[in-house]
């Protein structure tokens, strides 16, 4: 029997999403990617056997993809559109609606790749949000304190890049600095200049959530919740664990939070993975992104539920037939490791690694490296992923590992 293959366009190229892809013999993914990215990655000698072309054009804050990939429809008719990651969100979302299909609608592509019109919406549709505005100048950040904590962070940028916490005025000098001089990595960037905002909210306690919601045709399909643990000055994630360990109450509410965001913006068929704080048993939306979620949230996906999660999502996106399991069978949790800035003079305890629990680990620092202070995601030095048959044990084992592998610095 001849199995029809389908064509995906990938705006950007993700390697992690290509490996969870690989088992698929009926698909060819047709790769977008700037040629700087492409360049500074290496990314023209990748090889995977979806990968079928990979093709260089612009698309961060252009439309020279556009006709390049009209051209591209005219003669293989794609059958579905992914970002590959956060920065091509919006480029995916004008593509696939020009194509017809599934997305998530060029508008809500804008919404959901800055965060000062993620709020606009929030305040048009009621949708619980912290007190906020758009900053152009440190004297509009003055105004804007009023003796509460702030967050002073980048509107266009990911990986908790240039956050900044604002306790007490005092502060407000060095967060400017620090929050507007902040930047991606220059691998994942382009040197050209990029519209840059920045936005000041108030501060929110409580424990952080995210939620990742499966969407078909405006109805979520699947949704798991995921305890966000985070360093206290710069946010940075130090850890996930899925789903989290939540009452039925507290999981109704930030499930019925996340339908109403969902309905609101009017998402046709998409991965939506948002943050919500519960401060005093209220949720409110800190952030929300509609790509693949980070922090390898969507392998501790896989492992707690037991089914295929990206392979879903795309064939969500291409109008395939798809499976899920709803209820979650394990708990599964990354944690990244603890380690002081300064020199690696030793990595000690690696041979606890290798017990069964832990599913898969990197360290990414070698001795003689650098180890800096967390600021953004991409300083932490190496993680661990483990599975567990309830949340008690899962804790225990993050703790035993984390406690038995040191990184000696000098």
């Amino acid at each position: 029997m001849n199995v029809k293959v389908k064509r995906i366009l990938m705006i950007g190229l993700s390697v992690s999403i290509l490996n969870k892809l690989r088992h698929r013999d009926d698909i060819e993914v047709y790769a977008i990617e700037e040629e700087e990215i492409c360049k500074n990655n290496k990314l023209d000698q990748v090889k995977n056997p979806v990968l079928k072309k990979l093709i260089l054009a612009k698309y961060l804050e252009s439309d020279e993809y556009v006709e390049v990939v009209k051209k591209m429809n005219d003669e293989l008719h794609f059958d579905g559109v992914l970002p590959a990651r956060d920065y091509s969100v919006r480029a995916t979302a004008k593509i696939s609606e020009i194509l017809g299909l599934p997305g998530i609608g060029a508008e809500n592509g804008k919404i959901l790749t800055n965060k000062c019109l993620l709020r606009n919406a929030c305040e048009k549709y009621g949708i619980p949000h912290p007190r906020f505005k758009k900053i152009n100048t440190i004297e509009e950040l003055y105004e804007f304190y009023n003796g509460n904590p702030l967050i002073f962070k980048p509107a266009t940028l990911q990986a908790s890049i240039g956050i900044s916490k604002i306790a007490k005025e005092s502060d407000i000098k060095e967060a400017w600095e620090r929050t507007t001089n902040a930047n991606e990595i220059s691998n994942n960037m382009v040197s050209r200049k990029l519209n840059r905002e920045h936005i000041a909210e108030e501060y929110v306690g409580g424990t952080e959530y995210s939620i990742e919601a499966l969407v078909k045709n405006g109805e979520i399909v699947f949704t798991n919740i995921t305890e966000k643990i985070t360093y206290e000055e710069t946010f940075v994630e130090r850890g996930h664990i899925a789903p989290a360990n939540l009452d039925i109450d507290l999981r109704d509410m930030l499930i019925k939070e996340k339908k109403n965001l969902i309905d609101k913006l009017e998402i046709g068929s998409a991965l939506l993975h948002s943050e919500w704080k519960v401060y005093n048993g209220q949720p409110y939306l800190i952030e929300c992104a509609a790509r693949v979620p980070g922090n390898y949230i969507f392998e501790l996906i896989e492992h707690a539920y037991g089914f295929k999660f990206i392979d879903t999502y795309l064939r969500i996106l291409s109008n395939d037939e798809f499976e899920i399991i709803e209820e979650n069978s394990k708990v599964s949790s990354i944690r990244f490791f603890n380690a002081k800035p300064g020199l690696i003079k030793e990595i000690a305890g690696i041979e606890n690694l290798l017990r069964p629990e832990i599913v898969d680990w990197s360290i990414d620092k070698n001795i003689g490296d650098v180890v800096k202070k967390v600021n953004s995601s991409w300083d932490r030095v190496g993680y661990f992923i483990v599975t567990s048959d309830n949340h008690n044990q899962l804790e225990k084992l993050c703790q035993d590992i984390l406690n038995s592998v040191e990184f000696i610095v000098e």
